[in-house]
């Protein structure tokens, strides 16, 4: 059988399973694909409506605004490319080295290559069509700002899909080389470089406003826009995907084709490459993955380790009030997470970007001696805040539940009921995450030089919406599980977790609007010093928030436990 042959029939038979799927859940739930079309809907109508107008504000500004609006087509496609490459990656390593059908797929006489190029394809299809969904109304507000027609589309769509298949190739070669070559004594270089970028980096985060702001146009335009040349690269395929906008916007034909045959041939060498790389790699990977076992780099005796480590669980058993069934759940998903570098970088990836934002509020360029500005980039901090917490609870908290798979009747026979379960799985999450972005909003609130009680009250405020996003998506999971699926990423994009990020970010908007009502009546610019808080209309805002939690977080949090107390639920598996 030829590889082309062997990756159409494994794409035929997981279309058929697709329409399968897409046919029952259109059956036996109408009403959810109703609502979260019409939430599809609402988003694409609200985002092209606010990019337009902020893209309108930016392309009006004398003299730079037609540079500004270039750069940011520029920038906004490299963050897409690398974003592109790392949920690629995340979704086809799963696939290629997680999935227990990998097991008999690898038995069967196939070629190594069509199974990597399946699974590519499968990884760019989980990881792209969202992406493409979510650019639609950005590039429809670019086509409004350079009066393109409706040619604009037609022109631009080749090369946003030929830029999601150079993605994904990319991350299969990182992918196998990783799992073939990588090596413990690598990480040490690995983490030398990085310190050694970020101190490259310290020059762009202690950079003076005031000092930019004391020169011409000119310098202090170009002083900011130099940090971001690496996007403009003309090596990389997002700045051939931004050269194409910029053409197409333009009316500038033969540039448009030039660079739509130029990404086009390197999707199709990027296949190639694939293909090429699976045949050498793709065998040894797997014989490591499945060869490796776990404890075998050293099965040696560590007394002193082991009583330390004896001696601390004791300890941190007493101070949660836990026995000794329930401290051990807690134990077994914190290694759990600690064993997933996928889970964990990624969340560190997340809560570093937060923090070197949150310690540099004072260099964002607004004018923070007005208490005008104060207020709205302290509320914005916690939106910002709120947004990456959904992100986290969508990806990693939700799938919880099912990713215990079936395996889920060891702990309905366990001495722990599974009502407990959840809550010991609700406790620890929402209780690590309340504590990051706890700090989070203090560092942020110290940088913008916010009084104590302000201070006190979004850090209330960040509590309450972390233990109610947790509980949502922790909620939902038990609610809607798909044990039979091994692959976080894919449980994440079913229905259940669509409804669980549509129903975050309801209460992410009703939960800021809520903490914004005490500063409502002084948003105004003529304000001469910040005023001084009311505590009263801080604890009524609280207060409110907690009733919102109630609803979003409690509501969903007591039909799981009435669920998950009944033996029922263990059909399921």
């Amino acid at each position: 059988m030829t590889v082309a042959r062997a990756t159409t029939l494994l794409a035929g038979a997981h279309w058929r399973m697709l329409v399968h799927k897409l046919r029952h859940g259109w059956r036996e739930n109408r009403l959810l694909g109703l609502t979260v079309s019409g939430f599809l809907l609402l988003y694409s109508v609200s985002a092209y409506v606010l990019v337009a107008r902020g893209l309108d504000f930016i392309a009006k500004i004398p003299l730079v605004g037609p540079l500004l609006t270039e750069r940011m087509v520029f920038l906004l496609f490299f963050f897409f490319f690398v974003m592109l490459v790392l949920s690629n990656a995340t979704i086809t390593g799963m696939g290629l080295f997680r999935r227990k059908d990998m097991e008999w797929q690898v038995a069967l006489p196939l070629p190594a290559r069509s199974l990597v190029l399946w699974k590519t394809a499968e990884g760019m299809l989980l990881a792209s069509w969202g992406l493409l969904l979510l650019s639609a109304p950005i590039l429809l507000a670019i086509a409004r700002v350079y009066d393109a027609g409706a040619g604009f589309m037609i022109a631009v769509l080749p090369a946003l899909l030929a830029l999601v298949t150079i993605a994904a190739n990319v991350a299969t070669w990182i992918l196998l080389l990783l799992v073939r070559l990588a090596r413990r004594w690598m990480l040490k270089p690995f983490v030398l470089l990085a310190v050694v970028v970020v101190v490259r980096t310290l020059p762009v985060w202690h950079s003076n406003i005031e000092n930019l702001n004391a020169g011409d146009l000119t310098t202090s335009l170009n002083q900011i826009l130099k940090h971001t040349e690496v996007c403009m690269h003309p090596l990389l395929p997002s700045s051939w995907v931004a050269e194409t906008i910029q053409a197409a916007g333009r009316g500038i034909p033969d540039r448009v084709t030039f660079f739509n045959l130029l990404l086009l041939s390197n999707a199709l060498m990027s296949i190639l490459v694939t293909g090429r790389m699976a045949s050498a790699h793709f065998m040894p990977a797997w014989d490591r993955i499945m060869s490796a076992a776990p404890g075998a780099s050293d099965s040696r005796p560590q007394p002193a380790f082991r009583r330390r480590s004896g001696l601390f669980s004791r300890w941190a058993r007493r101070a949660l009030a836990l026995d000794r069934a329930s401290f051990a759940l807690l134990v077994k998903d914190a290694r759990t997470f600690l064993r997933e570098p996928v889970q964990w970088g990624q969340s560190a990836i997340i809560f570093g970007l937060l923090l070197m934002y949150s310690t540099n509020l004072r260099k964002l360029g607004y004018d923070l001696q007005s208490p005008f500005w104060i207020i709205v980039v302290s509320h914005l901090n916690l939106l910002v805040c709120c947004l990456a917490l959904s992100t986290l609870t969508t990806r990693f908290i939700y799938p919880q539940f099912s990713m215990e798979g079936r395996r889920m009747w060891i702990l309905g026979l366990s001495p722990v009921p599974l009502h407990r379960v959840l809550a010991l799985k609700l406790r620890l999450s929402a209780s690590v995450l309340a504590l990051m972005m706890g700090l989070l909003v203090v560092v942020s609130g110290i940088s913008l030089g916010l009084p104590g009680q302000r201070i006190v009250f979004f850090c209330a405020a960040i509590v309450l919406l972390t233990y109610g996003l947790t509980s949502l998506a922790l909620s939902l999971g038990a609610l809607v599980p798909n044990f039979r699926e091994s692959n976080p990423a894919r449980i994440v994009s079913g229905f259940g977790g669509t409804v669980c990020l549509i129903a975050s970010f309801i209460y992410i908007v009703c939960g800021t609007a809520v903490t914004l009502l005490p500063s409502w009546p002084y948003l105004r610019e003529d304000l001469g010093q910040l005023p001084a808080p009311d505590w009263r209309l801080d604890l009524g805002a609280i207060l409110g928030l907690t009733v919102l939690t109630m609803v979003f977080g409690g509501l969903p949090y007591f039909f799981a436990r009435r669920r998950t107390k009944s033996l029922e639920y263990l059909r399921e598996l």
